[in-house]
């Protein structure tokens, strides 16, 4: 696990963190499954070591935020400060990075929802648009800020095509509210749009999400050989073999 993370994960236990710099955090907890369990595990560990190596593990937390200190705040202003470890931190630090690698390790080989998720970019407006709400969707959206975008598309008044109502429902998967994707994608499913099977590809990545394999295979097999995201279905499909 690389320290920058590391650090984060710290801070943020220590409630250090500034206050934009903690919503970026909660959101990405909200929205990584991958980050959440990270985040999980580190807790965890850091708990186990509070009870079984006090006061040390103090000690060893105030050198976490001397390097925190060194590379995010002074180093520009001074001379990088040597931050001596005893043998017994480093047994503590190589503790939490065999959890870590060994949990990675044990996950790396199934498919996620991370590995799948690379959007196209929204296009939907013309400069000088007078709809504001769809404008500010099309830019969150584009800035995966789909918290923002969700809200955006909610405040538009009619979501009549299927183009708005793709991406809005993309938003949504990413922002976890499964069941409001679900009843838009299969909405496209049942039209002859351009993104009829668009929304078939997006509703097994829902479902793989949500760690739904078997419902995920199944969508994958109704995306015909002619449609767009036909080879990706299909590696997913290996992938989950």
């Amino acid at each position: 696990m690389n320290e920058e993370l590391y650090i984060g994960f710290e801070n943020y236990l220590n409630n250090e963190m500034l206050p934009e710099e903690k919503l970026d955090f909660e959101q990405r907890l909200q929205n990584d499954p991958e980050f959440r369990e990270y985040f999980r595990l580190y807790a965890e560990t850091t708990r186990f070591l509070d009870t079984s190596f006090s006061p040390e593990t103090a000690a060893f937390k105030e050198n976490l935020k001397a390097i925190s200190r060194e590379h995010f705040g002074e180093s520009l202003k001074k001379q990088p400060k040597v931050i001596s470890f005893r043998p017994w931190q480093y047994a503590v630090a190589a503790s939490i990075t065999i959890l870590f690698g060994t949990w990675f390790m044990m996950q790396s080989n199934d498919p996620e929802y991370n590995d799948f998720n690379q959007h196209e970019k929204a296009y939907f407006t013309e400069r000088g648009s007078e709809d504001k709400s769809l404008k500010d969707a099309q830019d969150f959206f584009n800035s995966k800020e789909y918290q923002k975008a969700v809200v955006s598309f909610e405040k538009v008044a009619v979501l009549d095509t299927p183009e708005l109502q793709y991406f809005y429902a993309i938003a949504l998967i990413e922002t976890n509210d499964f069941s409001k994707a679900a009843v838009v994608l299969n909405s496209i499913r049942q039209g002859n749009s351009i993104y009829k099977d668009k929304a078939t590809w997006y509703l097994a990545l829902s479902e793989l999400k949500q760690h739904k394999t078997q419902e995920c295979r199944s969508l994958l097999k109704q995306i015909p050989p002619d449609a767009e995201d036909f080879d990706k279905a299909q590696e997913l499909l290996e992938d989950l073999d």
